[in-house]
Parts: structure tokens; sequence; C-alpha cells
């Protein structure tokens, strides 16, 4: 069948750059879901995007659809014929609906007796009319944070959409979107190309809009926005501090992937900490720094819409703006610097928290008496104790400062350059930088073991008062971002490696008796201990997936108890058994263990006493002796190596068991009619399930 390419493009008023790639991505999933529908085939769909388009391209489409004859039955033949063998209503009726005349039913037998039966040829139809069914319903179900209508308000998109190009090879398909009509104008760039761009195929496309000044390439996009701002960022004497999100935002903010280089007055760089600077730049500019041999130079680089500036305009505009913010940065920094950081810690008193938990004053001494125990069970000396507390206290001292206030994104880095500038201890600094880390899944974890042991302080608190309140995630809603700070503690505390989270939990809980409503909160926190245990140990999951784990052996590790959690052990654990897993060892272990736990769960039904190891005197037989033997032989030495947390040992010597638990279930029958014999073999079984299961819960793996 011959195929051809193909290519949608939805063009819109312009999209906020976190939007695109998702959408242009689920428009990617519609069009191969109708496709798909139709048995189409196809190659896999390349996604694009610029602030004013979602695309979809593909390579290879299969054209149309294959004739096909299809037998459709109708109503049974007694319905179908009268007794003198005339068509019936209801024959009439199945021929109508079918096109189709009433002299063309034939008779045809099925499992279920004997229908009226037509056959129906189903055209071919091209790929233009088979997308062409479901496309608008389809797109409008396209998801967005935010949408907008317009119009007579009867559609509902990200933007108004304004063109949409539907092409297959050289022809424009008979798709409709929003009232619009599938064309060949693509929108230009608003500068380079007003008229729009013709495109003549759908072969064609990229090229077509790449020589009228658009890159709808993100990935070519953003290499060629790098280059050029690597390049201007060369022409002021430095280099570019490169910054990968950052890159990717404003890639996804042009059409046309331009750069500028711009310059500010040097007494910012030598006035502002350079946290500063960059927030400034960053955060309200989208602008990159420049780095010099000595540290930042007095400039930046910003990406542009526009291959030139000759005029100067663009350049003057973005260098007066950056001005005027640094210029209100320094001015917070000077006044925040007439008072050292911990003079502020009273206003704490004054901020709220949250409404039901209190103030950040609060907040503060429940975390330093967390961390303090934290410490204490990690074994740091009285100097790191000493800087922890410290740390504790002036942590959130900034959310005071009118720096913070003015710039919300330097909360915590405030602080700890703030720290630095009255000639704390470099351990307090980083401590205090660090404490907000890890924000997200894959972000980096605080420096010092002080930081890590503060973030996580300061995440168990926020997990138990919001827990206690009632603020627990549910479904797609969690509105304090648990979540993230559930994630963030699992983390920290595999980085921490002796810390148990349960313990920790249980000393988070305790910190909320203080206080006017402190017994009352910390009663509605321990109704919610095991509401927050499971809450960890799912995160703990989420973990392990994102680590490669599969379902089963993230069960194996998740049921080996939940009376404590030491999650760099059990992450250990994973990975030795994902390293295990190849053997052919692993999987007569895991068949093993799962045949031994039902054994054992029946035997239990029926009210048979299961206890390792009892009644072993009646063991007779060859095979159940040898097998009792190995167990023996084998807990001491599966009992050193798990001690010394060397998993795949652990788990390469219980497949010393894989001979004589098979060569057992072979030639020995386990609920013999005489109760000892019973009694000895169940509780040989449970020996081995006892055993197998120390280092993972083997019977929870899928051979």
């Amino acid at each position: 069948m011959k195929t051809l390419p193909l290519v949608i493009e939805i063009g819109c008023e312009e999209i906020p750059a976190r939007m695109l790639p998702g959408a242009a991505a689920e428009l990617g999933t519609v069009v191969c879901a109708l496709l798909d529908r139709a048995e189409l085939a196809h190659d896999d769909p390349r996604p694009a995007w610029t602030p004013r388009r979602i695309a979809v391209s593909f390579a290879a489409v299969q054209g149309a659809t294959a004739e096909k004859e299809e037998l459709r039955l109708g109503p049974p033949a007694r319905a179908a014929w009268d007794g003198e063998g005339r068509p019936t209503r209801a024959a009439e009726g199945f021929a109508r609906k079918n096109g189709a005349r009433v002299e063309d039913l034939e008779r045809r037998t099925t499992e279920r007796g004997e229908y009226a039966a037509l056959k129906v040829v189903r055209p071919s139809r091209s790929v233009g009319q088979v997308l062409a069914d479901g496309f608008e319903e389809s797109v409008a179900r396209i998801s967005f944070p935010k949408t907008m209508r317009w119009g007579e308000g009867r559609w509902t998109f990200v933007r108004p959409v304004h063109s949409l190009v539907a092409l297959a090879a050289e022809e424009v398909m008979p798709l409709e979107l929003f009232g619009i009509r599938a064309g060949r104008r693509s929108p230009g760039h608003r500068a380079l190309s007003t008229q729009g761009v013709e495109v003549p195929s759908a072969e064609v496309w990229n090229a077509a809009l790449v020589e009228a000044g658009i890159e709808p390439d993100p990935q070519r996009r953003r290499r060629r926005l790098l280059e050029a701002l690597r390049a201007v960022a060369a022409e002021q004497g430095g280099e570019l501090v490169e910054d990968e999100a950052l890159l990717a935002e404003v890639a996804d903010m042009v059409e046309l992937p331009s750069a500028l280089a711009g310059t500010f007055d040097r007494r910012f760089v030598e006035a502002l900490p350079v946290e500063v600077l960059e927030t400034c730049l960053r955060h309200h500019q989208k602008a990159f720094t420049i780095a010099g041999k000595e540290g930042r130079l007095p400039a930046f680089a910003v990406a542009v819409n526009m291959p030139t500036d000759p005029q100067g305009h663009i350049r003057r505009g973005h260098e007066w703006v950056i001005s005027g913010r640094l210029d209100d940065a320094l001015f917070f920094w000077n006044e925040d610097r007439r008072r050292p950081l911990a003079d502020r810690r009273d206003e704490l008193e004054g901020v709220v928290f949250h409404q039901k938990l209190g103030t950040y004053a609060a907040k503060v001494r429940r975390v330093a008496a967390l961390a303090a125990t934290l410490a204490e069970v990690l074994g740091f000396d009285a100097e790191q104790r000493e800087h922890l507390a410290l740390a504790a206290e002036l942590c959130r001292c900034d959310l005071v400062t009118g720096l913070v206030g003015e710039f919300p994104e330097l909360q915590g880095r405030a602080g700890g350059v703030m720290a630095r500038a009255d000639g704390l201890a470099e351990e307090v600094v980083a401590a205090i930088y660090d404490h907000y880390l890890p924000a997200g899944a894959t972000d980096d974890l605080p420096r010092t073991e002080e930081g890590l042991c503060l973030a996580l302080a300061d995440r168990l608190d926020t997990l138990v008062g919001g827990f206690a309140v009632g603020l627990a995630p549910t479904g797609s809603r969690d509105p304090f971002a648990l979540r993230r700070a559930g994630t963030a503690a699992v983390r920290l505390a595999e980085a921490l490696g002796a810390v148990d989270l349960i313990a920790a939990l249980d000393a988070a809980c305790a910190g909320y008796q203080g206080g006017d409503r402190g017994p009352e909160l910390a009663a509605a926190a321990a109704e919610q201990r095991a509401a927050l245990i499971d809450f960890l140990f799912d995160r703990l999951a989420v973990l392990a997936e994102r680590r490669g784990g599969r379902y089963d052996e993230i069960n194996a590790i998740t049921a080996l108890g939940r009376e404590g959690l030491l999650v760099a052990d059990r992450m250990a654990r994973l990975d030795a058994l994902r390293r295990f897993r190849g053997s052919d060892d692993f999987y007569a272990l895991a068949g093993a263990a799962k045949r031994v736990r039902n054994i054992l769960s029946q035997a239990r039904e029926k009210g048979e006493v299961v206890e390792a190891g009892a009644g072993a005197e009646a063991l007779a037989e060859p095979a159940e002796v040898e097998l009792s033997r190995r167990i023996g032989q084998l807990r001491q030495q599966v009992a050193a190596a798990a001690e010394a947390g060397d998993y795949r040992a652990a788990l390469e010597a219980l497949a010393g068991l894989r001979e004589p638990i098979d060569r057992f279930f072979d030639e020995i029958m386990v609920m013999d009619e005489d109760p000892s014999l019973r009694r000895a073999r169940l509780g040989l079984l449970a020996g081995f399930h006892e055993l197998g299961h120390s280092v993972v819960q083997l019977s929870e793996l899928v051979a």
C-alpha cells in the first residue's frame, strides 16, 4: 500500500512556553489514535512547535484504507422471512439500513442459529477522510492548564485558533477545526513573513518555514539558540553561563532562534552577590549571565525573535529593564544588610506558616528540635550539632527581608548569602542556602550533612502538619505540595543512610505537642500515622520506579515490613535484586517461594499450626532432611551477607536452596495424614519462607 508524508499544524495566538511540548505531544497522540482506529499504518509521530503553532508530522502514513468485504448479520431468519419465504418488515428494515435491496439478503447459519445476512463492501477511504472523522472532537479534548474562549464563545482551546495546515503529500486534507477549514497557509514570522507561508507539500513543510525565518523543530531551535547565545557572550569577552532549564524555556518563546548581548553598570557586579544578580537576570528578564576569568561580567545575553537589531532598540529595552531591576535588588540588599540575619528571628512570630499550624517561628522551633534528634541518630559531633542548630534557627529569617519580599525566588539562597555576609561558618551558610532542596524529583540535594538533615526535618514537619489538618493529597489535588515534600523526604533519607524514616516521622509528630493547639495537633497527627507511613512507602515506590524498578521488584522491597524504613537499605536491596534477576536461579526461587507461601496460607486457613522448625525431629525422608540441612547451613551465611549490606551475595547464597526445594516438592507430600509429619513439613517450609524472605519478599516476584 502506498505511503505518504503527512503534516498537521494548528496555528494559534501565542501559547505559553510551558504548555507547548505537552500540547504537541497530545496532538500526535490524537492523530495516531485516529489512524490506528482505521488500521492505517504509520511511522512514529514527530511533534513540533513554536509559540504560535503546534504541529505533528509523519514521514510515512498509509495513504488509504483497503477495500474490505464484511458480513453483517441481521434479524434471525425466522423473523426475516415468513412461513412462505417472503421477506418481512424486519428484513426490509435491515436491508434499507445498509443501503441494500431485500433481494440481496441471504441466510447464514451461526453458533446461535440461522440469521439473515448481508455482504457489504466497505469502500477504501483516503487518509484525509479517516482523519476528518473525529478530528475536531479529539483535538478539542486536548488538556491544558488554562484555556480560552473566543468569538461567540463556542470553542475552548489554549489560545484562539487562526489557521489549520493539513497536508497528505501535496493534497490538502478535508479537515476542519473550530470553524476553520484546512489549507496550506501557515502563520509567518510576525516581522519577516507577515503574509504567511504557503506550504507546497507535507514533505517540505519544515523547509518552507525555515526559509521564512521560523524554526519549528524544538531541538534544532534549541541548538541554534545556544550557539547564538555563546557567540554574543564571546563578543562581550566572556563565556555564557549555561542554564539548561532557562534555555529550554526561552527556546520555546521564539520562532527564529537569535540572540543579542547587553551591558549594565559594573557596580552591580561588585555590590551584589552573584545569586541575586543571576536571579534578577534569569527570573525577571529571561537573561543569561556572562562570566569572565575573574567572575561575572557586567553583561548579559538574551534570546530574541529577530535576526538583527540594527538600531539597537531591542538591546536598549533589555538594558533599561535589567538596570531597573538591579537597582531595586541593590537597594533591598543594602537595606537588609543594615541588620544581621539573626536579628530577624522574632519577626517570624508575625508570619503565618498555615492558619491551622501557626507561625513560621513555631515551625522553626519544631524543625530545630527534630533536626537535633536526627543529628543524634546520625552521630554528629559537637561542632556539627552547633552548626545545624544555628542553621535551623536562621533558615527562615530571610522571609522577613525586603530582598525576598521583592524577589521570592531567592528564598533560602538569600538567607545563605546573608549568613555568609554576617561571617557565619560555611557549614551554616550551606545548610541555610540548600535547605529548600530538592524542590523536584530530579533536583540536586543539599551539599552537606547538616543541609540534608535540616531539609529532612523541614519536610517531615510539613508532612505531619499537612496530614494533621486534613491537607493529605487526594486524586489530582495537592494544595500543600505534600507529594513533592514526601518525595524529597525519601531522597534526603536515602542520602543520610542511617535515618529510619518511620522513627523520624514519630519524632516529627511529637514535635507538635507544644503551643496553644499542640495537644490537639499532636493527637490529629497520631491519628494520621498509618496514612503517613503508607504515603512515605508510596513515595519510595515512585522513587524506585524512577530508578528502573519493575512493579514486582518494588513490591518485593516494600513488603518487607513497615516497622521501619531505611531508604538506602531498601534501595540497595532493589539494586541487588535487579542484578540477580536475570539468572535461572531467580526464576526457580521465585516460583518456589510463591508455591510455599500458598501452601502455608492454605494450611493456616485449615487450622494447622505453622511454626518455623516445629517438629523437625520427625523429618526422616532424604529430601526433607537435605532441605532442612541446607536451610541451617545457609541461615548464617545469608544473615552475614545481609548484615554487611551485600544483598547480591545474600541472594546468590539463597540460590543454593534451588535444588533441595525442587527435590522436596518432587518427592514429599506436605499435607501427610500423619499430624506429626504434616506439622514438621509445614515447619520446614516455614523455615524456607522465613529465610527466603529475609532479603526481599521473593513470593512477590513474577517468575
